[in-house]
């Protein structure tokens, strides 16, 4: 998969002697030029040239086959473990003693548990012995160790509520033992956490499992520190086991990375800090470091690392946390696609893989995705952009062979192409002053609940101004702004799906004025801009000084009002609403947006195209009047400036084939009369006579059923079939016609009855050659104007007026 030149150390690419580096001596300087291909060389190759596979602590959980576990004095024990059996055990057991020097001693403010012999305890089962194979054979690959090694068990401890080990080195209890092997059993506990520590890393190990039919265990060697955190509920059970390393003198220590660690600190400190002069904005933002082993998405975890991966990945993690970076376990994808050969193979359409030759790569995706993290957790990064020049050592992905490819053959014009995937699991790094960069390249779906996250921590430790975590939070919402979308799909998108609202949240709760003012008056002011962001728009422009708040609204509304002044009505009525309910100025102070707005409302509209693209695109962008934009805008200019809603409410009566009384104005008047601080409002008023007039007119229209099979005959197509359709309808004596044609004049006579709304019912006869739709005659017109009729009615109630008589305000 990659090729690392094992006859070149990682020393020599510097000319330098690791012990001038294990000294202290400055880290060579990486030129920004140049960073792409010497740190990707450099970092494989340290990682490729681990003094032997494995990791100070190895861990794990299999299925497990239930074991019979036999205890003297207390019998067989049922798993998940009953409370009542850990108290039996618990009644057998001795108070753990721990060892000082040449002393055993028993102190319960050192170590508090329960343990019985492992002399006492008999394990069986049909299975047992391979589980524990299994886990022994993990263990070993773990912790890098070849030969064979037998696991003896030592004791059963018993951790009550309360119980824990302070930090500790086991002893070496037989001939050969190297290490200890920990099994936790099903048991029903909260907390009891193992923390193994060795040379300055640290892991922490949940070995309690919720699932019964698994088992996990922890092996560390055993002259690593380690120690077992308070159990909080319940009972732990625990079997140590010793493993011992037969047929050799001397047992195994942890690998011994201490050279290698100390270069690849700083390699990623040097890395993380431009030199002087140089520009703070990375070339290179991250490295993926791919491993040897396929892992599944279901197996993947640094827990599960095999051989040299598990090397490769404990160095890293302590250098990682070291150096200030970022560190992941993650699947890399490359997905690609292209036109295909056809090679001659085959015959009367089936063809197999072999038959065919990849041609030229038309589409290409690389991803990074299902992260991991070094404690266990799955961080919800989203999928992640890559560029081959990221990957460590160079050309790492060049003898790279596909998991997956398939052809399509031939179809119509199109010719043979094909899709294939290659992917494999990798660990990646960045230095944490390139985490905004990273982040940004997932887009707003992994930045912005990024940003939301750490602004969830800042506030939880405190919500101090000075934290590191406050700083770190700024300097990626600037990047989020840098990178908001250009496009103006993209712009809609983020506004639809509320990324762009989240985004303005996250930078209220930071308290981040100076974001705040950039975003409102950058891609805001610009088109990033929808009705979804209003809310979060107006609490966040509220931190702000009232005047600079103001300005910025007058700006947005004067950028967004052409394109989307349904979303910028919105807009001015939140805006002033918010001005009177918190008394912050006056209404009037908005005058200068609420001007814009009015200048800007939508006037006749524009010649449609044949298909309505230019209607449908229009309302989707906020374009096309709406009550509710009626609504707000009436309302919001009432509070700033009565003589401009005035203005604007003349601006609908001028325009009535853009603001429709039925569809815009009447929905309109009954939200505002609906509102108890709108209902009294001038054009609230106005805007109610009006529609009031409207709604009495057409009631008072004649509504009866027809008498005759005469209907509405206004067919707009001139057609010679659409002509007859128009002479059916007006015919007074004909309920039904037969039209008799080809499919292609039956399609287009549907339509026009579609189009037209005419009185019919249309069935296709299918006897005989061509069809026949026959056509007959329905009251449509008359139930849709009963039905109006009820609507106009009810409306008429709703808006405080009676049929007849002086209407109630």
């Amino acid at each position: 998969m990659r090729s690392v030149a094992k006859s070149t150390s990682v020393f020599d690419l510097f000319g330098s002697a690791p012990k001038a580096i294990i000294r202290g001596s400055d880290p060579i300087p990486l030129q920004w030029g140049s960073i792409s291909v010497q740190l990707s060389r450099s970092l494989g190759t340290l990682l490729g040239e681990v003094e032997r596979p494995g990791d100070f602590h190895a861990t794990g959980t299999i299925d497990m086959h239930p074991p019979r576990i036999q205890v003297e004095g207390v019998g067989t024990l049922s798993l998940p473990l009953l409370a009542s059996q850990a108290e039996a055990l618990v009644a057998r057991a001795e108070q753990a003693p721990y060892g000082r020097g040449t002393e055993t001693l028993v102190d319960t403010g050192v170590r508090r548990t329960w343990q019985i012999d492992g002399a006492r305890v008999l394990i069986s089962g049909k299975a047992w012995a391979q589980d524990l194979e299994t886990m022994v054979a993990r263990a070993k690959s773990g912790l890098g160790v070849n030969g064979a090694v037998s696991a003896e068990l030592y004791k059963l401890l018993v951790y009550d509520t309360g119980s824990f080990f302070i930090s500790h080195r086991d002893s070496e209890k037989a001939p050969g033992m190297f290490a200890t092997l920990v099994v936790v059993p099903p048991s029903e506990h909260r907390g009891g956490e193992l923390l193994v520590r060795h040379r300055g890393r640290e892991v922490r190990l949940d070995l309690r499992r919720d699932e019964p039919s698994e088992v996990a265990f922890a092996a560390f060697y055993a002259d690593c520190l380690h120690e077992v955190l308070p159990v909080v509920s319940g009972y732990r059970l625990a079997l140590i086991y010793n493993l011992i390393r037969t047929g050799e003198d001397q047992p195994l220590g942890p690998p011994d990375y201490d050279r290698e660690h100390q270069w690849a600190v700083k390699l990623l400190q040097a890395w993380g800090t431009p030199s002087v002069g140089e520009s703070a904005e990375p070339t290179l933002t991250k490295l993926i470091y791919p491993l040897e082993h396929a892992y599944t998405p279901a197996e993947i975890g640094f827990n599960r690392l095999k051989g040299a991966d598990a090397a490769a990945a404990g160095l890293l993690v302590g250098a990682a946390r070291e150096a200030d970076c970022d560190l992941y376990l993650a699947l890399v994808s490359i997905e690609e696609s292209g036109w295909a050969e056809h090679t001659g193979g085959g015959y009367w359409g089936r063809h197999d893989e072999d038959d065919f030759e990849v041609g030229e790569v038309d589409e290409s995706r690389r991803i990074v995705e299902t992260w991991r993290h070094p404690d266990g957790s799955h961080p919800d990064l989203g999928p992640l952009p890559f560029e081959l020049e990221e990957l460590s050592p160079p050309g790492a992905f060049d003898d790279l062979e596909p998991d997956e490819l398939e052809f399509q053959e031939a179809t119509g014009n199109e010719g043979a192409s094909f899709d294939r995937l290659y992917q494999r699991a990798a660990l990646v790094v960045w230095p944490r002053t390139h985490r905004a960069a990273v982040l940004s390249q997932g887009g707003l779906e992994v930045s912005v609940p990024f940003l939301g996250e750490l602004v969830r921590q800042w506030r939880e430790a405190g919500a101090d101004p000075q934290a590191p975590l406050r700083e770190e939070a700024h300097v990626l919402a600037e990047r989020i702004r840098i990178d908001w979308p250009d496009a103006d799909w993209d712009r809609r998108k983020a506004s639809a799906d509320g990324a762009a609202a989240a985004y303005l949240r996250h930078l209220t709760a930071l308290g981040d004025l100076a974001e705040i003012d950039a975003f409102a008056g950058g891609p805001i002011v610009s088109g990033a801009y929808g009705q979804n962001d209003n809310l979060a728009l107006v609490e966040a422009l509220a931190s702000l000084a009232p005047e600079r708040a103001h300005r910025l609204i007058h700006d947005i509304i004067a950028g967004n009002a052409q394109t989307n002044p349904v979303a910028c009505a919105d807009l001015l009525a939140r805006a002033a609403n918010q001005v009177i309910e918190r008394r912050t100025g006056t209404a009037e102070n908005l005058r200068p947006a609420a001007e814009a707005l009015v200048r800007a409302l939508p006037g006749p509209r524009a010649t449609q195209s044949p298909v309505d693209a230019y209607r449908y695109l229009s309302e989707s962008t906020g374009s096309e009047p709406t009550d509710a934009m009626v609504a707000n805008l009436l309302s919001g200019l009432e509070h700033i400036d009565p003589d401009l809603a005035r203005q604007a409410f003349e601006h609908l009566l001028k325009h009535p084939d853009r603001y429709d009384i039925d569809r815009v104005l009447l929905p309109a008047a009954l939200t505002l009369h609906a509102g108890e601080t709108t209902r009294a409002l001038p054009s609230a008023q106005a805007l109610r006579g009006l529609t009031l007039a409207h709604l009495r007119r057409r009631i008072a229209e004649p509504l009866e059923p027809p008498e005759d099979w005469r209907r509405p005959a206004q067919v707009t197509c001139a057609c010679a079939n659409c002509q007859e359709l128009s002479r059916f309808l007006a015919d007074p004596t004909r309920p039904e016609w037969a039209f008799r044609a080809a499919q292609r004049h039956r399609d287009h006579l549907e339509a026009s009855v579609r189009t037209d709304r005419c009185d019919l019912d249309l069935v296709i006869e299918r006897r005989g050659s061509p069809h026949t739709l026959r056509c007959t005659k329905n009251q449509a017109s008359y139930l849709r104007r009963v039905a109006q009729r009820e609507g106009d009615l009810a409306h008429l109630a709703q808006l405080g007026a009676q049929l007849d008589g002086v209407p109630e305000t």
